[in-house]
């Protein structure tokens, strides 16, 4: 008799064991086949790039942009299709001090909107080799119409624009979405949009010209016909144009930043505060000018998901 139960005994072990053997095998199974999607490689396979799209020619200057959509890949003519809806959209400026810089160097900047499936447009700007300052944000907010006017074409949801940029960009970015009246820059911008932008994602951007050109030599390269720099500076300081009819706004800025002074976000969101503006100021502790590790990027995005999210909700 106490043979009997000990065999029962060793098989009731035996089939526990199998059984777990069995569950390990299907939960490998399960994460080894989830661990060959590699999200960055996945992108090729929904993602669509309309590159070198012209949106302004002016000083014998053409300026394009690029724009990545979400889309199906058919395998054979007409090879691709975009995917149905309008989609969120983010227009997105690089960074340079408005004096270098191109769209392609910000690329890995905007993959997470490519990989959320947000059209995103990079856009290129004239630089004050070139332009004033003033003329350059003409040309953003020319880029800005473009999105507007192609929207049906590239599935853009124009109560979903979001624009983005780092440092000079960042300030283009603000400044873009900011105005209300184009008469100053030169732009293209159609009185007929309404420019209601969902929302400012702002890295470590330039609020107050003066401020970030104090230590310049050559101040002058901001203007041109002989408009003075103090005109200059009151037109293109984006804390010059807060008030509480503007688009909400999330900062993100290195608190030892010595290119542009954390003091410059700091004087935004205080505005921000003082006019109501819903906005978002993320301090990097002991970060310099965009120098943010893995982990640092991955709370960021974590943060502006919550902020876009809460955006995109009220409008549901």
């Amino acid at each position: 008799m106490v043979e009997y139960q000990d065999d029962n005994l060793k098989m009731n072990i035996k089939n526990i064991l199998i059984y777990f053997s069995i569950l390990s095998l299907m939960l490998a199974c399960k994460v080894d086949k989830e661990q060959t999607i590699d999200p960055v490689a996945s992108l090729f396979s929904k993602t669509t790039v309309a590159a070198e799209k012209e949106y302004r020619f002016i000083d014998s200057i053409s300026l394009k942009l690029d724009v990545f959509v979400p889309s199906k890949r058919l395998g054979e003519s007409p090879w691709m299709a975009y995917t149905d809806g309008n989609k969120p959209t983010l227009l997105y400026f690089h960074g340079g001090g408005w004096k270098d810089g191109e769209k392609e160097s910000r690329i890995l900047e905007i993959l997470p909107y490519v990989d959320k499936g947000w059209v995103v447009v990079t856009a290129n700007y004239r630089l004050l080799k070139d332009a004033s300052l003033p003329e350059i944000i003409g040309d953003c907010r020319t880029a800005l119409e473009w999105v507007y006017e192609h929207a049906n074409q590239f599935k853009m949801d124009t109560t979903k624009i979001f624009i983005s940029g780092n440092s000079a960009g960042g300030h283009l970015a603000l400044m873009t979405g900011l105005l209300k009246d184009d008469s100053f820059y030169g732009s293209d911008f159609s009185s007929k949009h309404k420019n209601n932008i969902a929302g400012i994602i702002n890295w470590y951007g330039i609020t107050d010209v003066p401020l970030f050109v104090e230590n310049w030599n050559n101040k002058e390269i901001l203007t041109k016909n002989n408009i003075p720099l103090d005109t200059i500076y009151n037109h293109t300081s984006p804390i010059n144009f807060v008030d509480g009819t503007i688009p909400p706004i999330l900062t993100v800025h290195g608190s030892i930043d010595s290119v542009v002074s954390f003091k410059h976000a700091e004087i935004l969101h205080q505005k921000l505060d003082e006019n109501n503006v819903k906005n978002k100021l993320l301090k990097i502790d002991n970060k310099k000018h965009g120098n943010f590790n893995a982990e640092e990027m991955t709370y960021i995005y974590k943060e502006i998901w919550k902020f876009t999210d809460e955006i995109l909700a009220k409008q549901e």
